[in-house]
């Protein structure tokens, strides 16, 4: 859901998949309109929340041991529990995207797993492990080599484990075979249930911005000003310094290169620097590609999380609400 939490498009993706991975409360409601499982994981839980969850969420992964306590008046014999791992194995290059990174603050390592009163093992059915990015086959396996060396010992006390996802299923040189080689060691030696959550690759090559070009410009190089923003709608492009496809007019080694800027104050506003065949000029069309995962799901709520309330505050009538945000603004955008 944190890529693509748009309801609309589910009939079409809905006989793809099993279910959806929630990152909260407003992500899993939203996405109990596939009518199929519903897992989800975050850090933290409130306990607001807790009983919503449990009424929407089949699987319930808990970040640590202590956090099922959030739970214990609400679940039902529908809920399932699960526990985030942390294998410790970082195959994800930029630390702010490797959830193994030193003091992460996702799961338990093996060290902090042994300390775990082993009774609490009755009361959960499965693993989840996420340690992913943009990752080949051999990132996966690798993955899985260090589930099964640090926690082999666990394993035969549940029946599934979610492998997470950051997959590139889509790269020419992922390798299934090898990847279902070892798939089948969690199959086959420990009789796992085992989910992937494709994520982005579900709707990787979808989704596209049509923009229109407002103005050109020329200092040092010739800049094309858009009725768009990177900050606004590719704010992804602009944490992770790449660039989106131009899917019209095709781009490439051309004789006219153009900075493509938005039209915001923020100096950054770039998308990058492309060729074309011809000039641009203002009212000229430019699509983006790669538009449908997490640059759109970033434009707003990004994971689900709710908006904060707005108050004005003075020292004579101290807070004052003006606006709150519920799920009902969320589900507006997406359902």
């Amino acid at each position: 859901m944190k890529g693509f939490p748009l309801a609309k498009a589910f009939p079409f993706i809905k006989s793809y998949v099993d279910g959806i991975s929630a990152s909260g409360l407003f992500e899993a409601k939203l996405g109990s309109k596939l009518g199929k499982e519903v897992h989800v994981h975050t850090p933290a839980y409130k306990k607001e929340d807790a009983e919503e969850i449990a009424a929407y969420c089949s699987h319930i992964v808990l970040n640590a041991p202590h956090q099922l306590e959030v739970f214990s008046h609400v679940a039902t014999s529908k809920n399932e529990f699960a526990l985030r791992l942390n294998p410790e194995v970082s195959v994800v290059n930029e630390s702010v995207y490797n959830p193994c990174a030193p003091y992460s603050r996702f799961g338990l390592t093996k060290g902090m797993l042994s300390a775990v009163d082993s009774r609490f093992f009755e009361k959960i059915s499965g693993f989840h492990v996420h340690a992913l990015c943009g990752s080949s086959s051999k990132d996966c396996n690798n993955l899985i080599s260090a589930v099964l060396e640090n926690f082999s010992d666990y394993l035969p006390s549940v029946s599934w484990i979610n492998l997470g996802g950051g997959q590139a299923l889509l790269e020419d040189d992922f390798d299934f075979a090898d990847f279902a080689e070892n798939l089948d060691i969690l199959h086959l030696k420990y009789h796992l249930k085992t989910y992937i959550e494709p994520c982005e690759y579900l709707v990787m090559d979808a989704g596209f911005l049509l923009t229109t070009v407002l103005d050109v410009v020329h200092n040092g190089k010739d800049i094309a000003i858009l009725d768009t923003s990177i900050s606004c709608h590719a704010l992804d492009v602009l944490k992770n310094y790449y660039q989106l496809p131009v899917i019209y007019p095709q781009a490439g080694e051309k004789g006219y290169s153009y900075l493509l800027a938005g039209n915001s104050c923020l100096s950054g506003d770039v998308f990058g620097e492309y060729s074309f065949s011809a000039p641009l000029k203002p009212g000229d069309k430019i699509v983006f590609g790669d538009m449908g995962s997490y640059s759109f799901a970033q434009m707003n709520y990004f994971n689900g999380i709710n908006y904060p309330d707005i108050c004005f505050y003075s020292e004579k009538n101290g807070f004052q609400q003006i606006k709150s945000f519920d799920y009902m603004n969320y589900e507006a955008l997406y359902d």
